[in-house]
């Protein structure tokens, strides 16, 4: 029997064991407590890696049939609520311009700093082998015809390229474009992502630092926006002050017809030439792309996030006589397409989203009630009753991953799930590792009780030598080496499968015991009776 068979039956037996304990346990509980399990039972198979052999395929026609209906359909935006989106990008660039240099006035778009902005994207590029950047930068930067410009001046501007290609010629290689492929998005669905050329993702990447940069200028840092979705959602389903909208395929209906309405002519030339004119499909046809770019593209979500702003902005602008050039962002949040108004603007704020193209995802907004969900935070009347989600059950390092969640979860609601813990422990095949709560959870339990001399698994980092030092500085100064005794250089490639081995450890000098103060003494003490009662630590 496969290791993919073993881990789904593994899965498929932990979710029952799980529904069938919760639903035994729910009737006696407080209303948002059983809210909380009611909530899991319906979400917890939503990240499960549970093979489908169709699910791929769909996702494709999926795929198709939105470009198709991007390529046929007429953008209706209001002239008021277009201007004042216009206006509210322009000014941004234009203020986020003057900050890289005080002679770019009025100036959307600095192209000497967008080429400082490159770097490797952390995945598969297409037509390249390797994904870890000591592969990628000894390679040939594929690219698009209308790309090929910009991958040159990209190599000519970096001394350590430019010499390399003067030796040995332009290390550069036209492609169509990019390549469609799917992964697992939940137990009905796979995720369409498209593998785009090296030399268009290393300048898709900079020109999505670029817009998040600019981003930030307006107070909205998307690498720190998810706890403050979070925040804001708490707040809504407390007060009902605010409403939460979600999209259906926001970043595959954004089309260049809506970037031509609204970006100034500097970052449609950018955007026209970084993106992928055309992706192959599972089978080899090649398909003219409607849509500007779909996930995987280096600027997909920094765009989708300017793009749903300018909206939210010129909605509160036009239709409730807002501030100009200014957004609250004490009641208002966006991060890609999970968006937070002020509930009063959301019917007016879902009319805009609507004419520009895009579908309300009506399961995941909520307006009125008790309930908000945003960036992964699930609350219902100011009560957190965000579910876990366990991927697989395939090795002991997975299985204590769902051993913590489930432990952590119960801390959190005050539940004892012990036919549920037990489950997964008969899942392991090695003696039970208590390990420190600050631990990596796949180290073993984490819990305050661990031993002063404990074990613990411990990941085995696959390294590669580095082949040529020519790029061995380049790749020093970006973190991506490291060294050994003899001076020898290495890279850790990407593991699709991690090993591990059992290591010992002890408490640092100084701790009494294994609790974290940032996990919370009440859910630590939860946990810490629990673990003791199911497995006699003492």
């Amino acid at each position: 029997m496969s290791n993919s068979s073993v881990s789904q039956g593994a899965l498929l037996g932990f979710f029952d064991t799980l529904g069938k304990e919760i639903k035994d346990d729910r009737r006696s509980r407080e209303t948002n407590v059983s809210f909380a399990m009611d909530r899991l039972v319906g979400r917890m198979r939503k990240r499960a890696e549970l093979k489908n052999p169709n699910l791929a395929a769909d996702a494709v026609a999926k795929f198709l049939a939105t470009n198709t209906a991007v390529g046929n359909r007429r953008i209706i935006l209001d002239r008021d609520v277009e201007c004042a989106a216009r206006e509210f990008i322009v000014n941004l660039l234009e203020r986020y311009a003057l900050r890289i240099d005080p002679d770019n006035i009025q100036t959307v778009l600095d192209p000497s700093h967008l080429y400082e902005l490159w770097r490797f994207g952390p995945g598969a590029s297409f037509e390249v082998s390797g994904t870890h950047a000591a592969v990628k930068v000894g390679s040939e930067f594929t690219c698009t015809p209308k790309c090929e410009p910009a991958v040159k001046i990209l190599r000519a501007q970096n001394v350590y390229f430019s010499s390399f290609d003067l030796e040995h010629g332009t290390q550069t290689r036209i492609v169509r474009g990019s390549r469609l492929t799917t992964v697992p998005k939940n137990e009905d669905t796979e995720r369409t992502i498209a593998i785009e050329p090296l030399g268009n993702m290393c300048l898709q990447l900079a020109a999505g630092t670029y817009l998040e940069r600019a981003l930030a200028t307006s107070g909205l840092d998307i690498h720190c926006q998810q706890p403050k979705n979070k925040l804001l959602a708490l707040r809504g389903s407390i007060d009902d002050s605010l409403a939460t909208i979600d999209m259906k395929s926001a970043s595959d209906l954004i089309g260049m017809d809506l970037v031509r309405l609204l970006l100034p002519q500097p970052w449609i030339t950018v955007i026209e030439r970084f993106r992928s004119e055309e992706i192959r499909v599972p089978g080899g046809e090649w398909v003219t792309l409607n849509m500007v770019s779909t996930m995987g593209n280096g600027f997909t979500f920094p765009l989708m996030t300017l793009i749903f702003t300018a909206l939210l902005y010129a909605n509160r602008r036009v239709h409730h006589k807002g501030p100009r050039n200014f957004i609250d962002w004490s009641c208002t949040a966006v991060y890609g397409d999970d968006i937070i108004v002020p509930s009063q603007e959301y019917d007016s704020i879902v009319d805009v989203l609507q004419q520009a193209g895009f579908i309300i995802n009506r399961d995941k907004s909520f307006s009125v009630g008790p309930f908000r969900e945003s960036c992964g935070g699930d609350y219902f009347e100011g009560y957190d009753v965000t579910p876990f989600y366990v991927r697989r059950l395939d090795s002991d390092a997975s299985v204590y991953v769902a051993l913590n969640q489930v432990l952590d979860w119960c801390g959190r609601h005050k539940i004892y799930l012990t036919h549920t813990v037990l489950y997964l422990r008969s899942l392991l095949r090695g003696k039970v590792h208590f390990v420190p709560e600050w631990f990596d959870p796949t180290c073993g339990i984490r819990t305050a009780l661990v031993p002063r001399r404990f074990t613990f698994l411990k990941a085995l980092q696959q390294r590669e030598k580095l082949d040529s030092p020519y790029y061995a500085m380049m790749l020093a100064c970006g973190g991506y080496l490291t060294s050994s005794d003899s001076d020898d250089l290495f890279y850790v490639p990407r593991q699709f499968k991690t090993r591990y081995v059992v290591a010992k450890s002890r408490l640092p000098r100084g701790w009494r015991d294994g609790s974290d103060p940032v996990r919370g003494a009440a859910t630590t003490l939860f946990v810490t009776c629990f673990v003791d009662l199911l497995f006699n630590m003492n």
